[in-house]
Parts: structure tokens; C-alpha cells; sequence
């Protein structure tokens, strides 16, 4: 009898359970590590070790000590980069740390873009700052800071005066593991901001779906609280998106696995690529465009680590107007209730509450804030776009 290949995932987290149930039902042995041991993903596992997924060091010590065959960061940013340390140093199937270094840090990301020739906003790295308004002297206002190696928007903030910036680079170096921020002029999304997952085989972009991102809370106004598939913006604005996704794909090395896709469109119709994430979306991201396209993004990833390619077809042709949307509270208080109004109950595919009444509650400043999380589906864009402009009509939250 063959034993079970082993597969080490890094993060077990609410979103990150249905990637756990799918490798048991591939039969794969599970293994899960994460520093926070109560989390749920825990009970879904084989086996689970309270472990940081930031510490490569550590994680590359238990992955030699269990002898996995494979490795990976599913719905996670911090974590990209350990699952390619220890797949490169182990050689198992993954993508190379330079390729992912290149995608997940911002100020690489940024020179990268502009190797390939694509708009990008000025910008500044900065290390450790003086907490100085003169250190942004060359930048024109408004600019966002932000930690280089942070996600679910956490440590952003968007500043007007250069008063503000000290406050704004002491927020932002408190969610950077490294220390470094990068200050970028801003650039708006007046014409548009677009979010969805892809996935990449042998350097190609097969598949890609993008939707409307959707921002309802009044605790962090970049924290975006749902997307909406398909997006409503132009067929060749996409296309565009796309091309620019591709042409950054090639230059950065990034060769097999998802993606999670970022793009803004000004008030003067100009495209600039945001980020171009190595893994899936949080919040469920690939489940939701699952239902919109049929395209099982976990799936994909689960047999690309097996060998067995997958190729996106013309499943991001195929749409079925589908969300996310991310339940939260803009105070910090206790819970008292959660209700999904009965008009919006015939479009819920799915409902992840992580949080039960009595339980604390803190106001939506970044993705880990989420109460819990609705996916839909609707029968046309009008409906979805009605329930989704108007989600507080139709989902009750109560705190005290």
C-alpha cells in the first residue's frame, strides 16, 4: 500500500479551509502550520503544527522533518515567499523566490512594472524613516503610505498635507516585518477599479476573470468590502489589463499558479496596474468566481503541484453575474447580531460567519476585521449591482 504524498499548507485561516478539504479529497496528507493555533483550519487538517508562516527558517525545518512533497500559500501574502524559499531549497514544485519577490514586495513590483515600460505613480522607498514631512519633498500630494510587505490593506493611509506623515509612516512601519514603507502619489479610481484571480501555466495567463471591487466601510476606505464578476468596464479595457498582467508575468519569471489581480482606471482614463499578487484572492475570492465562471481555481492549483496541468478555456466567457461580499462593523463594540435579510436569502451560495454573538469586534481597518463573509449569485449584473450598492439594507449588524 502507497502512503500518502504529504502537503504542507501555510495559513488556516476561514478562507483558506476549502483549499485544506480539497487536498484531503484529492488524498493528500495535510499537514497545516500557523501561528495562531485556534484558528479553524485546524480541525480540517490531518495534522497541524503551530508554526509562524513567516519564519522560513522554521517552516523549512518542519517540511524537512516531515518530508513533504509539496508546499503552498493559498489566500496569502506574507507566506508567498516561505513557500517558495522551501520549495526552492527542497526542489519541489513551486515558483522561484527571486520571481516571487519580484510580485509580492511593492517597491519591487513597482521597478519591475517600469522595466516592462507600463504607467506606474511616483513613488519612494523609504527604510526605517525620520518621520519627516521633507522625506516626501519630491512627491506631489496627495500620496499613499504603505508598508511594502503587508496585505488585506493594513497599514495604509492616504495623506494631503506633508504634515501627516510621520503619523502615516509610523502606522504604516507597524505592519511591516521589514521595516520599509513606499510613499506613491496618488493615483484614483475614478473610472474604475477592477480585482479577480487568474491562473498561470508555464509563464502563460490562461485564465483571468475580473470584476468591480465595492468599498463600504467607513473604518478604512481602501479596504475593499466585495467584487462583484463580471466587471462592467469595457471588453478591450480588460483586454488590456490582461496584456499588462501577462507582459508582467514574463518579466517577473512567475511560471506556474494563481494570481490575484489589482487595476485602476483614473478620472482621465488612464489603466495602471495596482498589484499582481503570486496567489489566490482572500475572501473567498476563488470560490465566488467559481461560481461565476466554472472555473475551479483551487483545483487548479491542487493538480498543478500534482503534474497534471490545467488550461482556463473559455470559462471566463461564461459568466454568471457573482460576488463577495465582506460582512464587518465600522466601530469596535461586542456583537449582538448578524442577519441576512429574507429578499437577499434566494442569492446566497455561501455564508462563513466567523463571529457568533458575545463575541468582540473590531472595526473593518483591514481583511482579518471581516465578520464573516456572503458569496452570491444573481440571475443578471442590474440585480446584483442593486443588492451589492445596498448590501446595509439587506444585512442587519448589531453591536453594543
Amino acid at each position: 500500500m502507497h502512503s500518502k504524498k504529504k502537503i504542507l499548507l501555510l495559513g488556516g485561516s476561514h478562507a483558506q479551509i476549502p483549499v485544506i478539504r480539497a487536498a484531503r479529497q484529492k488524498g493528500l496528507h495535510v499537514i497545516l502550520c500557523d501561528y495562531l493555533p485556534g484558528n479553524p483550519g485546524r480541525s480540517h487538517a490531518d495534522e497541524f503544527h503551530n508554526v509562524s508562516t513567516t519564519d522560513m527558517e522554521a517552516v523549512l525545518a518542519l517540511a524537512r522533518e516531515r518530508e513533504i512533497d509539496y508546499i503552498m500559500a493559498y489566500a496569502t501574502d506574507p507566506a508567498t515567499p516561505t513557500a517558495a524559499h522551501v520549495a526552492e531549497t527542497l526542489g519541489l514544485p513551486g515558483n522561484s523566490r527571486e520571481s516571487i519577490r519580484k510580485l509580492s514586495d511593492k517597491v519591487a513590483f513597482r521597478g519591475l512594472m517600469r522595466e516592462c515600460g507600463l504607467r506606474i505613480p511616483r513613488f519612494l522607498s523609504l527604510c526605517e524613516p525620520q518621520n519627516s514631512p521633507d522625506d516626501i519633498g519630491g512627491l506631489q500630494l496627495p500620496v499613499i503610505v504603505k508598508p511594502v510587505d503587508s496585505s488585506g490593506s493594513k497599514g495604509i493611509t492616504k495623506i494631503t498635507r506633508a504634515a501627516d506623515f510621520p503619523a502615516a509612516a509610523a502606522h504604516a512601519l507597524a505592519f511591516s516585518r521589514s521595516k520599509r514603507i513606499i510613499v506613491e502619489e496618488f493615483f484614483d479610481s475614478d473610472g474604475g477599479d477592477l480585482h479577480g484571480d487568474g491562473f498561470v501555466v508555464d509563464g502563460e495567463l490562461v485564465f483571468s476573470l475580473l470584476g468591480d471591487h465595492i468599498y463600504h466601510s467607513a473604518a478604512n476606505p481602501f479596504n475593499p468590502t466585495g467584487t462583484c464578476w463580471p466587471s462592467r468596464s469595457p471588453e478591450a479595457v480588460v483586454r488590456e489589463i490582461n496584456r499588462q498582467v501577462q507582459q508582467i508575468i514574463t518579466a517577473s519569471g512567475y511560471k506556474n499558479g494563481p494570481i490575484n489581480i489589482e487595476a485602476r482606471i483614473n478620472g482621465a482614463g488612464e489603466l495602471s496596474i495596482m498589484e499582481v499578487g503570486p496567489r489566490n484572492g482572500g475572501h473567498f475570492v476563488p470560490q465566488a468566481i467559481g461560481y461565476a465562471s466554472g472555473f475551479n481555481l483551487v483545483d487548479a492549483a491542487l493538480s498543478m503541484m500534482n503534474g497534471k496541468p490545467m488550461t482556463g478555456g473559455d470559462a471566463a466567457r461564461a459568466t454568471r453575474p457573482a460576488a463577495y461580499c465582506a460582512l464587518h462593523s465600522d466601530t469596535a463594540g461586542t456583537l449582538k447580531r448578524l442577519a441576512i435579510g429574507e429578499p437577499l436569502t434566494p442569492f446566497v451560495k455561501e455564508f462563513h460567519q466567523y463571529k457568533q454573538p458575545g463575541d468582540a469586534v473590531r472595526p473593518f481597518m483591514g481583511a482579518n476585521d471581516a465578520l464573516g463573509v456572503l458569496i452570491l449569485q444573481f440571475p443578471g449584473m442590474d440585480r446584483m449591482h442593486h443588492y451589492m450598492d445596498n448590501i446595509g439594507s439587506y444585512v442587519t449588524i448589531e453591536t453594543e
